[in-house]
């Protein structure tokens, strides 16, 4: 009777190795959980900034879509006034916002340079017919993203009489007699302490023909 009392019992080797499944099969359902979690967390971030990119890539595109080819004919000073340098551009535009009151809106017609600081992604806008449009000081700075740390672009060119043309990374407004037919943008993002290469964009400029102020 009493070795059949023990058997019907738990020996101290069965109750450590049932506890010891417990904690296995609980870590497991942990880490399972945590991973659902981090997958869950980095879901809603790549989302948050897929819309933040869409929405500045909207801006962005609005505005050098909107690009004019003014180009300056006088004794002293013949140039476009289209500045593309590889980190910065500037660029006289119809993209203007109806709702501003101040006149570089009111005027139909505005200069915007596109930089960036260490503040992030910004652009001075200026009304180009009275101000140097080429210095960068004065008119009013906007901060479009401060997560952009850094910004590169090219212009799509294509010379006269040719079909196809070429990418270049610098467009000096006294060497041209237009503005370039695209742009191409590289965006890098900063989030929580890493650096991000956005998929590069291209912005098609319909307006060619330069017309002389």
């Amino acid at each position: 009777m009493r070795l059949k009392n023990n058997r019907q019992g738990f020996t101290l080797l069965e109750l450590l190795l049932a506890v010891s499944l417990s904690v296995v099969l609980f870590l497991i359902i942990f880490s399972a959980m945590r991973l659902g979690h981090k997958s869950s967390q980095k879901g809603i971030e790549r989302a948050d900034l897929t819309q933040r990119n869409r929405i500045l890539i909207d801006r962005l595109a609005w505005l050098i879509r909107g690009a004019y080819p003014y180009f300056v004919n006088k004794v002293d000073e013949q140039k476009i006034f289209f500045e593309g340098k590889s980190d910065s551009m500037g660029f006289v535009t119809s993209s203007t916002d109806s709702y501003e009151k101040g006149p570089e809106d009111i005027a139909g017609l505005k200069w915007a340079r596109l930089f960036v600081d260490s503040e992030g992604l910004k652009v001075r806008e200026k009304v180009f017919y009275l101000q140097d449009v080429f210095d960068d000081k004065d008119g009013k700075v906007y901060l479009l993203d401060p997560e952009v740390k850094g910004i590169e672009f090219e212009y799509y060119e294509i010379p006269e009489g040719e079909k196809e043309g070429s990418w270049t990374s610098d467009w000096a407004p006294e060497d041209k007699q237009n503005i370039p037919s695209a742009v191409r943008i590289k965006l890098i993002v900063e989030r929580n302490g890493k650096k991000i290469e956005m998929p590069e964009m291209i912005v098609r400029i319909s307006a060619q023909r330069r017309t002389e102020g």
